[in-house]
């Protein structure tokens, strides 16, 4: 089951406060707009509460206006004996309410402006004096919105470590089991971003896939993808510190795939779009890749040879393992071998294939780390993982760990254990570290 998260608990602190304020008022108002305000007002964020306490805080004088001049006109114009005509004209101004905070682009103000009309409308009764009546609901409404912001925005005051830069991978460590930043660390990444926390990504993903999964995650830091060839800034959509071959170590190696009849994908960024050549497609997995990404703006697949002025940051291909363990030898009897790391993995999602990825020497995921260490002047790293692949990350860490959903040859590894994936242990760990305790 679900753990009860702090946005829950704050509710429970502002109802509970809404309560108290209207004892101390002498039971003056009514605490049910108050604890209902509360509630609709309660974000994960600060800055979203304080600009949805601003936006409700308009509606609730726009719809206590509304209101006021509703009851002086029933009060004027309609017989107490006629309550379907009451609550036509009543439900007629709802469409005037929405459509003025609309014009003034505030529709997230619609809501408590209905509420707040309705309340005042609605619940009063026939000797209320209606000046006193909206006044009192409005205070009350107003109440509810100022408690629930004074709840969200309190800190208990803690030290933040900002000199710590902590690395994560994603497949199978930040990413839950299906796939995707739980709700719980995306809002807790989020907060400790803000609070000054340098925080970033190390994964063998391209950017076009990388967006979707960190949609919502305001990342400040740079992410390392590619196996290190590349920082990438999501921020600005820019590519940086980029790892390139030199054009002749590149061209030997796309040589060995043309005389092995073999299809590679050669990666380069043009006016930070990164294109990817290719001759043909060859086997059925190069296709499922290459109608999957095709179409994403983030990249731009290009039928045909390497122009000779670009240089390549990586080459990628995928076939069985046999091919790919051929292709490995080859590449790594030539002359320019120590120009390179080469990296071959098994394909997940297709039993039976493997992918081989050839990048630059100095270009890999220990350098990318050490490089953001100094530029950052941090002090320490601190990096999760969950494969051997993460062996280089994880080795120029100063806290090592490893998810509990990781494999028993890890795990005999001398890194430092946590929970598994589905638990949010990334994120939870990462708090541990940049919140320091008081003494």
């Amino acid at each position: 089951m679900p753990k009860i998260g702090m946005r829950i608990f704050k509710t429970f602190i502002a109802v509970y406060l809404c309560f108290l304020i209207y004892l101390l008022r002498g039971e003056q108002g009514s605490p049910f707009y108050s604890t209902i305000a509360a509630i609709l007002c309660m974000q994960p964020y600060v800055s979203n509460s304080f600009k949805v306490a601003m936006n409700r805080t308009l509606g609730t004088f726009i719809g206590g206006a509304m209101g006021l001049v509703l009851l002086i006109f029933e009060r004027q114009f309609i017989p107490v004996d006629m309550p379907a005509l009451q609550y036509f004209i009543v439900s007629l101004c709802i469409i005037p309410l929405i459509y003025f905070t609309v014009t003034i682009k505030k529709p997230t103000a619609s809501y408590i402006t209905c509420v707040v009309f309705l309340s005042i409308t609605i619940t009063h009764g026939a000797d209320v004096n209606p000046l006193i009546f909206t006044i009192d609901r409005i205070i009350d409404t107003l109440i509810g919105i100022f408690v629930s912001l004074g709840v969200n925005a309190f800190r208990l005051p803690r030290r933040k470590n900002r000199k710590a830069l902590f690395v994560t991978n994603l497949d199978g460590t930040l990413l839950n089991s299906s796939g995707e930043i739980s709700n719980y660390s995306r809002i807790k990444l989020n907060t400790m971003i803000k609070h000054g926390a340098l925080i970033t990504i190390a994964t063998t993903r391209s950017v076009e896939t990388l967006l979707p999964l960190l949609e919502g995650v305001e990342m400040k830091v740079p992410i390392i993808i590619m196996n290190g060839a590349v920082q990438y800034d999501l921020k600005k959509r820019t590519y940086l510190a980029c790892k390139k071959m030199k054009p002749e170590t590149a061209k030997q190696i796309i040589d060995v795939f043309e005389k092995l009849d073999l299809n590679c994908f050669t990666h380069t960024i043009i006016n930070d779009v990164l294109h990817v050549y290719y001759i043909r497609l060859i086997n059925p997995v190069e296709e499922k890749i290459y109608h999957s990404k095709k179409r994403l703006p983030e990249q731009s697949y290009v039928c045909g040879d390497l122009p000779d002025d670009q240089s390549v940051l990586s080459i990628m291909a995928v076939d069985q393992q046999e091919t790919i363990g051929k292709l490995k030898e080859v590449i790594m009897s030539l002359a320019i071998a120590p120009a390179v790391n080469v990296e071959c993995y098994p394909d997940d999602e297709h039993e039976g294939y493997y992918f081989i990825e050839i990048t630059s020497c100095e270009a890999s995921v220990k350098n990318a780390i050490i490089d953001m260490k100094t530029r950052y002047a941090a002090t320490s790293v601190v990096a999760f993982g969950n494969d051997i692949r993460n062996s280089a990350m994880l080795a120029v860490a100063d806290f090592p760990y490893v998810v509990e959903n990781t494999s028993d040859e890890v795990k005999e590894m001398p890194w430092i254990p946590i929970g598994s994936n589905d638990s949010d242990a990334v994120v939870k760990t990462i708090g541990r570290h940049f919140y320091i305790k008081p003494f």
